[in-house]
């Protein structure tokens, strides 16, 4: 399971391009990691201090499958931003990444769903469908598939 939360974006943008879109709408800064990778980041806002925010980059997770039952909602989108609290408290880091994923959805840029630790479906957005918040422990795996299937066929239109 990983530590951190993670938003799904369906775009055929670059990463580059989706980071620096994602920073004009919901400010946030850009940087270049010291790999060359681009990060996303500004302050928490929960008054606790920290930083929040990780890296964009093309959909690294996905492992697109024709098996129904080896299917995921996250092999859909083409990039994933890695989403991380400095302060290293995963309850703040998921408000945060929560509070982050409904500004996203304001912005009405992409689809995009978000994940607690690639385990959990948290939400989904698409501008036909708007947010939805799903039930705890609801996975974006194939055994809960009739709980996000309308947000995977929005996506093949």
């Amino acid at each position: 399971m990983s530590t951190l939360e993670h938003i799904f974006l369906h775009s055929p943008d670059e990463p580059d391009a989706v980071a620096g879109r994602i920073a004009a709408a919901i400010g946030l800064q850009t940087s270049i990691g010291p790999e060359g990778g681009i990060y996303l980041s500004r302050p928490a806002q929960g008054g606790r201090g920290g930083e929040i925010g990780g890296e964009v980059t093309r959909n690294y997770l996905a492992y697109p499958s024709d098996v129904p039952e080896e299917q995921s909602l996250l092999d859909a989108y083409e990039i994933l931003w890695d989403f991380g609290y400095t302060g290293v408290d995963r309850g703040v880091q998921l408000r945060e990444a929560r509070r982050v994923f409904e500004q996203l959805s304001a912005a009405r840029l992409w689809p995009a769903v978000l994940v607690a630790g690639l385990d959990t479906l948290i939400a989904a957005w698409d501008p036909d469908l708007e947010l939805t918040w799903f039930p705890p422990g609801t996975s974006p795996d194939a055994d809960d598939r009739q709980a996000w299937q309308e947000y995977l066929v929005r996506l093949r239109h």
